[in-house]
């Protein structure tokens, strides 16, 4: 069949859009693999027992609440330190292509009271991806700077990349989920006026399961020490409360 010439361009720029398009929707989405905030909104506490080789809790507890906040919808999360008490804080902004860090506040401990919190400076703030091209070689991670007030001479910088490896299968709280296993890398920057700057660096990898989130994570920071965690159960904070009295 021969097609009128002035319909040739026409065509043409259709199958051109039509190509187009399907390239950018051709994206594996991945959204079903972080936490479910909207499922978060009354909050559960995650219990991770510990898999690294540093001495530390045999258990470590995080906290995840889900904020719908008009048109926005955000994750609170909240880890507690071997006493049980919040170390670090932070609000995550929940949109359509990814997962981006909005504040960090780092908690110290006060003998003589609550913690004193130590604010952060975000210099990078895309934390997790929601689409996955064939080709996912892209990093997503945030870096961040702070000034402990202990030690006001010296800047340190908080870097962290997570990279998409490939789909995986775990077992977890008594069942298989599929998963998807991100390598890491990162780096802790002391930028100190006095003693000069040190950027000791880490590898290491995250699970994320379809329908949890994080369930399972490691950092290895040189010479066998190593930092990790692996989802033990899910606690309301309720029940978190009770256990902790």
């Amino acid at each position: 069949m021969n097609l009128p010439c002035t319909r040739v361009p026409a065509l043409m720029s259709f199958l051109f859009l039509t190509i187009l398009l399907t390239g950018c929707n051709a994206d594996r989405d991945i959204r079903d693999y972080y936490f479910p905030a909207r499922e978060l909104t009354t909050g559960l506490v995650y219990a991770y027992e510990n898999i690294g080789t540093l001495p530390g809790p045999e258990i470590d507890y995080t906290y995840y609440l889900g904020v719908d906040v008009d048109t926005a919808l955000y994750l609170s999360v909240t880890q507690y330190s071997q006493f049980l008490e919040p170390k670090q804080q932070s609000r995550q902004e929940i949109k359509n292509d990814g997962v981006y860090l909005r504040e960090i506040t780092l908690l110290r401990p006060d003998t003589s009271g609550p913690s004193l919190p130590m604010p952060t400076t975000l210099i990078h703030d895309r934390a997790f991806p929601f689409y996955l091209s064939d080709e996912a070689t892209e990093a997503y991670g945030y870096r961040l700077s702070f000034t402990d007030p202990d030690r006001p001479q010296t800047l340190t910088y908080v870097t962290m990349n997570r990279r998409f490896e490939r789909d995986t299968t775990i077992e977890v709280l008594g069942k298989n989920y599929p998963g998807l296993l991100f390598s890491l890398e990162g780096e802790v920057s002391l930028r100190d006026t006095e003693e000069g700057d040190i950027s000791p660096q880490f590898t290491g990898y995250e699970i994320y399961a379809k329908g949890l989130g994080l369930v399972e994570h490691k950092r290895e920071l040189g010479s066998g020490a190593s930092l990790g965690g692996r989802l033990q159960e899910r606690l309301t904070m309720e029940d978190f409360l009770e256990r902790v009295r």
